[in-house]
């Protein structure tokens, strides 16, 4: 694992602060996924984490690659029942924080607002809703649900 001086990411994986609500609901090799900051999402959406500093796609190894598609095959599959959602968006841009890092939301089917405009809504929620989301995706990760 590489850590970056001044990195936030680095740093709180160093550290152990600034744990998701509800905790961390993957720990593994190559990434951490937990529930995004309650200020700053909706309940369910979730924040992935590369344990190493690197920036992008490009910057991945072929065994990190293959590990992220495995990781959001199995995210997707669990945060669809866990949060009742029809749509799980992918995001990631690296532009505030430059470590790699994606964010999946999840869009309600009776959620009017589509793609880009869905996305760019001002986002939060209850630190309570985000651990209960948090728990049941968890649940729903532990009993393999499709």
């Amino acid at each position: 694992m590489i850590n970056k001086p001044g990195c936030y990411y680095c740093d709180r994986q160093r550290s152990g602060r600034d744990a998701p609500p509800g905790g961390w609901l993957i720990s593994g090799d190559d990434w951490l996924v937990g529930h995004g900051p309650a200020d700053m999402c909706l309940a369910g959406s979730l924040r992935i984490e590369s344990r190493r500093h690197f920036t992008d796609f490009a910057e991945m190894t072929d065994s990190e690659a293959a590990s992220f598609g495995m990781l959001l095959a199995s995210l997707y599959r669990a945060a669809r029942p866990g949060t009742g959602a029809e749509r799980i968006h992918l995001v990631s841009t690296m532009d505030f924080q430059p470590h790699f890092h994606a964010w999946l939301y999840p869009r309600a089917a009776d959620e009017p607002r589509r793609g880009t405009t869905f996305l760019n809504q001002d986002m939060s929620c209850t630190q309570a809703d985000a651990e209960a989301a948090a728990g049941r995706i968890r649940s729903c990760l532990t009993s393999g649900a499709r």
